[in-house]
């Protein structure tokens, strides 16, 4: 077993990476641990202001201002990992973030921070739509949005395996068929002529990649948790689909 793995054979956690900036030898690794949480995190924790009531300006600014905190160590400078889920952890510190650039809202300039990831807020902004009636509330709608970013950064890491192994154009293809909610003969029929494969290479091309998918979202669930288990990880799943739900 090598340092970037955790015992029960899953990959290091979030939390170890990140909690492993303290030690300068890692911060290399540590910094790339921040980099995906970023990418992970940087549109549900924008919603998430907007949803508070925030402008899109000042969402944007206490997003990147946030992150900006976490790259230079001080968010994660009291973290302890057994507070657990990092969606969680991340939630509340960004509320505590919100309360004190409220506080000082008179001192803030805008434009202050550097850019995080590269993502506009425009982006961000096209996913959402405040609407009085919706008795959602900014929480749900975070937790729905990070299962969210977590399916799509699944996606995109078997799209890139997809590719590296030339099945880039299988991949295309197949890819809808990911949600096993999508079955249909007629599809399937429809893809091995397109592919120039025969329908049973067709399922058991869909069969492996779902099996794939679920393998790479358990690891990626679980490098959001402090310590890793087989019932805390399916724990964790369950909730994500709830949150996609509720």
């Amino acid at each position: 077993m090598n340092s970037h793995t955790h015992h029960g054979g899953f990959p290091a956690t979030r939390w170890s990476v990140v909690l492993a900036l303290r030690d300068e030898d890692d911060s290399r690794r540590g910094r790339l641990a921040l980099d995906e949480l970023c990418q992970i995190y940087w549109r549900p924790i924008y919603s998430y202001a907007r949803y508070q009531g925030l402008a899109p300006a000042d969402a944007e600014d206490l997003t990147q201002s946030f992150f900006s905190f976490a790259l230079e160590k001080d968010l994660f400078s009291t973290a302890d990992a057994s507070l657990g889920k990092m969606r969680n952890y991340l939630l509340t510190a960004f509320s505590r973030h919100i309360k004190h650039w409220q506080r000082q809202a008179n001192a803030q300039k805008r434009g202050g921070g550097r850019e995080i990831v590269s993502i506009e807020a425009s982006q961000a902004e096209d996913e959402i739509t405040i609407d009085p009636a919706d008795h959602r509330t900014p929480e749900s709608i975070y937790q729905r949005l990070c299962a969210l970013r977590i399916i799509e950064a699944a996606i995109d890491q078997l799209a890139k395996e997809q590719a590296a192994a030339g099945k880039e154009e299988h991949f295309r293809l197949l890819r809808s068929r990911l949600d096993p909610s999508q079955a249909g003969s007629g599809n399937d029929a429809e893809m091995a002529a397109q592919l120039g494969i025969s329908h049973d290479a067709v399922r058991q091309s869909i069969s492996r990649l779902r099996k794939r998918f679920r393998e790479i979202m358990r690891d990626l669930v679980a490098a959001t948790l402090s310590d890793p288990t087989d019932e805390s990880v399916q724990e964790e799943l369950a909730a994500l689909r709830n949150a996609l739900v509720g």
